[in-house]
């Protein structure tokens, strides 16, 4: 019996053995296992990273240079003596309100061009020069921007942005901070380090190199800066230990962001994540199966909840003062705050069915429906935000534009969004701003028609459309000579008397634009040649009448030729037609219209249609 005993026991030491060493086993490859998943996700999440701040960055960037081309159009159909009075005071109020640049007004000699940049920005372009440190602690780059005023560089205007301020504004504090950054070109050497103190080097290439890394490392470092792509890399330095090294490409000058980030950290806590499984694996071997997994959907379930719940009132809280909506995706039901029927004709606050029964087909304009659905469709883990303009119907009936600003929030095992949640802003006001403005950078301040980029969008938008029309090419016959024998300001007086012509002569829906000195353009909305003529005929007969008027004291005639619209036409083509009879007209002694002659072919097929 005792010999029956010490077997059975031996049996079940080595049973317990065998059993601890399986699990040791399975443990060893779990550990394994975990350890290449947590340093591939750990990757992703920096390259994500990095990736969003070089879309800040490069988006602030193009912001700066939108301002200063505006600013710069602006003053370079102002006039002088107004732009000494506002503009030193306009450029402190612009740089005030931006903390990461400051806009200067700078003459072409106070900047040290080369040629080929003077060359650019005659030819109205932006420059953005290198990263300068001015100091131990600022390191700038500039955007340049000129002002063109007849045809002469007049002035630069100059923005210094601070690298610092700018990084450290797309840098955001959902994921550990970089231990540093740096901006470097593709030869590996580095124009910017946000920690001077902490780099003592000069190139990334030496940094790798010299701390033995692998020649693979290098390689696949090397090839992802050379192609402009995005990648996270481990490496090893003698000083800070293992290090993640995270590239991207910035839109600016061919520079790429390289962030350095601490790679214990991540460690620690995949080996505490290990713990606490071994942990909760032998708790379920020394306990019932059914009990423990009872226990741990109990569990699970109750964390996810609760980490839905933080997550859903950190945000709302956020925009307490606002209309916030909250549509669930798994139910599809959508529950607004009381204020929303303050401002939205709802009589309910929460409505199901919404996808189902298309409940919001009332209330949202049906060109933008498809931009919501679309912004909606387009989020993922790494992208939870979003936002979009669209239209709403309001209390009164009236569509009112709107600042559609969202989140997605998930749960651990949907790969899918759960739950949107957002706030709604009215931003009516915002948009007739804007629009006054596009319109007002559309015509020419002198003559008050459209100018030569608006007119020939507009004219190419109704050729897109088959619109039937005809072309007049408008030259005013010797207009050198005017300026020359009667001045500038005859000359100006001029111009203007000839807008005023065609827009008394045209109809309101006719396009007219100014392409030129001396030289304008109008699209007829017909190809009628008794209207046609009717029209030139009438420009003969009111332009001594207008020039009478405002005693203007000056012979002036105009030399016009006209093409009518074909199938197919383009904008230069139909330019090019309209322009070579007024060129006919010219050589027919001035002051005469010449209409150009169409193929009978084309002509036919146009009818037919």
């Amino acid at each position: 019996m005792q010999r029956k005993s010490r077997k059975n026991s031996s049996l079940l030491i080595l049973g317990t053995l065998v059993f601890a060493g399986l699990i040791f086993i399975l443990f060893s490859t779990y550990q394994s296992w975990l350890n290449v998943k947590f340093e591939q996700q750990v990757m992703e999440n920096y390259t994500a990273y990095i990736e969003s701040e070089s879309v800040q960055f490069s988006g602030t960037v193009d912001d700066i240079q939108g301002t200063l081309q505006t600013l710069a159009a602006l003053l370079s159909q102002s006039q002088p003596e107004l732009e000494n009075a506002a503009l030193n005071p306009a450029l402190s109020l612009l740089s005030g309100l931006n903390e990461h640049f400051e806009v200067q007004w700078r003459s072409p000699e106070e900047i040290q061009l080369s040629s080929a940049q003077r060359e650019q920005l005659m030819q109205n372009k932006t420059i953005i020069t290198g990263i300068e440190t001015q100091n131990s602690e600022q390191s700038v780059f500039c955007v340049l921007t000129p002002v063109i005023r007849d045809l002469q560089l007049e002035a630069i205007l100059q923005a210094s942005v601070d690298v610092n301020r700018l990084l450290q504004k797309s840098q955001s504090e959902r994921i550990q901070a970089p231990l540093n950054s740096w901006i470097v070109l593709l030869d590996g050497s580095v124009l910017y380090t946000a920690n001077s103190n902490e780099s003592h080097y000069s190139n990334l290439y030496a940094l790798l190199e010299e701390n033995s890394n692998s020649e693979t490392t290098l390689q696949q470092i090397r090839t992802t800066l050379q192609t402009g792509s995005s990648g996270t890399f481990r490496i090893q330095t003698h000083k800070e230990g293992a290090l993640y090294v995270s590239l991207t490409p910035l839109a600016v000058n061919g520079w790429t962001l390289v962030n350095f980030t601490h790679a214990n950290e991540a460690s620690e806590n995949s080996r505490q994540i290990l713990l606490t499984t071994m942990q909760i694996g032998l708790f379920l071997i020394l306990t019932t199966a059914g009990l423990a997994y009872l226990f741990y959907l109990i569990l699970a379930r109750q964390r996810r909840q609760m980490n839905l719940e933080q997550r859903r009132y950190a945000f709302l809280s956020r925009f307490s003062d606002t209309l916030i909506f909250e549509y669930d995706v798994i139910q599809d039901t959508l529950e607004l705050t009381g204020n929303a029927q303050k401002i939205l004709p709802v009589k309910e606050l929460s409505a199901s069915h919404v996808k189902k029964n298309h409940e919001l087909t009332p209330f949202i304009h049906a060109e933008d429906f498809y931009k919501i659905e679309e912004a909606f469709n387009n989020v993922h883990r790494f992208q939870e935000y979003g936002s979009v303009q669209l239209r709403i119907k309001t209390r009164d009936g009236s569509y009112h534009w709107f600042n559609c600003q969202f989140q997605a929030v998930y749960e651990r095992y949907h790969r899918e969004p759960v739950m949107i949640i957002g706030k709604l802003t009215d931003i009516q006001e915002q948009k007739y701003i804007e629009r006054e403005l596009i319109e007002k950078s559309s015509y020419d301040g002198l003559t008050s028609v459209l100018n030569k980029r608006a007119a020939e969008q507009q004219i190419t938008e109704e050729l897109s459309e088959n619109a039937e029309g005809c072309l007049f090419m408008i030259d005013i016959d010797d207009f050198k000579v005017i300026n020359d024998e009667l001045g500038h300001f005859v000359g100006d007086q001029v111009l203007t008397v000839v807008g005023t012509l065609l827009k008394t002569c045209f109809r309101q829906n006719d396009l007219i634009g100014r392409i030129g000195g001396d030289e304008f353009i109008v699209f007829l909305h017909t190809s009628d040649p008794a209207v046609i003529h009717q029209k030139v005929k009438q420009l003969t007969k009111t332009l001594p009448k207008l020039l009478q008027r405002e005693q203007i004291d000056a012979e002036v005639t105009l030399s016009i030729g006209a093409a009518l619209s074909q199938s197919g036409d383009t904008y230069p083509s139909l330019f090019s037609r309209a322009d070579q009879a007024m060129y006919c007209a010219k050589q027919q002694g001035k002051n005469q219209f010449h209409l150009a002659e169409i193929h009978s072919d084309s002509w036919d097929r146009k009818n037919n249609e």
